[in-house]
């Protein structure tokens, strides 16, 4: 996480005066999103794929890049995503929580600012953020902890790189526990797809929910949910990454 984070600061910092020339609603600031969004998830999955070259070759299906049983995935990616919006709901309704900036990122009147929109978080953030902070920094947590310290240190982690501010305490506990139920996630079905299609679906309404409007972000919510089945059906059969003593 650490060297994560440094890595990003590296190629991000000398972009901050570029984003805040375009600070403002339209084309230029939503790609400046979309470009900084690549650079730092970037940062953090060749991070992770460098510490893995470090005990050997790493392969896909250690990153849960494999195909699990359909109708079983399915399911339990459908329970899980619909316990973390009920959940969810009821956070928002009995604390009366602001439900974060969502209205920022929105791409206003323009179709190439809402596709740029939509392409950063509901493809680049749900694979990237998948990939480093389920299948590689809870996959590593698993090999000395039970699930549930597991999951709880990813959930307080991947919670607090949400914080933008003091606005934002109130809503982080809302994304501690989506990062908690992606891990179970990822756990029952041992398929990194069921989590990013969990995270891309979540997304997809977030965004449809702001000025972009609802055609783009659910057109490109649709593709990323068809490429989670379709995708593992091409892959061929691998083992799954938690080894037999992590899941006992």
């Amino acid at each position: 996480m650490l060297a994560g984070t440094a890595v990003v600061a590296v190629l991000v910092i000398p972009f901050i005066p570029l984003v805040l020339l375009l600070e403002q609603d339209g084309t230029p600031g939503a790609f400046a999103l979309l470009v900084l969004l690549l650079l730092q998830d970037s940062a953090y999955v060749g991070t992770a794929i460098g510490f893995a070259f470090r005990r050997g070759r790493p392969r896909a299906w250690q990153f849960g890049l494999r195909p699990s049983p359909l109708w079983r995935t399915v399911t339990i990616a459908v329970v899980a995503g619909l316990l973390i919006l009920g959940f969810e709901l009821g956070y928002v309704e009995l604390l009366d929580v602001d439900e974060g900036n969502a209205d920022d990122l929105g791409g206003g009147d323009s179709v190439l600012a809402a596709v740029a929109v939509s392409l950063a978080v509901i493809v680049v953030a749900p694979v990237t953020e998948e990939l480093f902070f389920r299948a590689f920094f809870y996959r590593s947590l698993r090999n000395g902890l039970a699930v549930a310290p597991a999951a709880l240190i990813n959930g307080l982690v991947f919670g607090a790189l949400h914080f933008q501010g003091p606005d934002s305490l109130a809503i982080l506990p809302v994304i501690a526990v989506f990062a908690v139920g992606a891990c179970i996630v990822y756990e029952a079905t041992g398929s990194i797809f069921a989590p990013i299609a969990i995270h891309a679906a979540f997304n997809s309404f977030a965004i449809a929910s702001t000025d972009t409007g609802l055609a783009v972000p659910l057109v490109v919510g649709a593709v990323v949910l068809t490429a989670c089945l379709v995708v593992p059906l091409r892959l061929g059969r691998a083992p799954s990454p938690f080894p037999p003593h992590a899941r006992a």
